[in-house]
């Protein structure tokens, strides 16, 4: 931070340090959903067949027609080795009726 120089007071840059410090800070506008055939799906734990379980991050999928969602590529990661692995985007059965990520 610079300080102009020349016959500013100590009292004078302090208080232009304090003016400068306390401004508002801009805001980021919120982060769009989906649209209306979005789905958020929250972070899980889930087995997955031969590996064990892996996390899942939060994220947003998108109904198709008919029962099937598209789910973007997932990085997940195994808790109890540390180990991630990028599962691709594709369309898959629901959350609720998913036997994976």
């Amino acid at each position: 931070m610079m300080v102009p120089l020349g016959l500013t007071t100590t009292s004078q840059a302090v208080n232009q340090m304090n003016a400068t410090s306390m401004r508002g800070v801009p805001s980021t506008p919120p982060i769009a959903g989906g649209g209306d055939s979005a789905i958020w799906v929250p972070a899980r734990v889930v087995r997955v067949p031969g590996e064990g379980t892996v996390s899942v991050p939060a994220h947003w999928e998108r109904h198709l027609d008919g029962r099937d969602v598209y789910v973007p590529s997932l990085v997940v990661r195994n808790p109890a080795t540390g180990a991630t692995e990028t599962v691709p985007a594709g369309i898959r059965p629901p959350t609720d009726q998913r036997i994976g990520p």
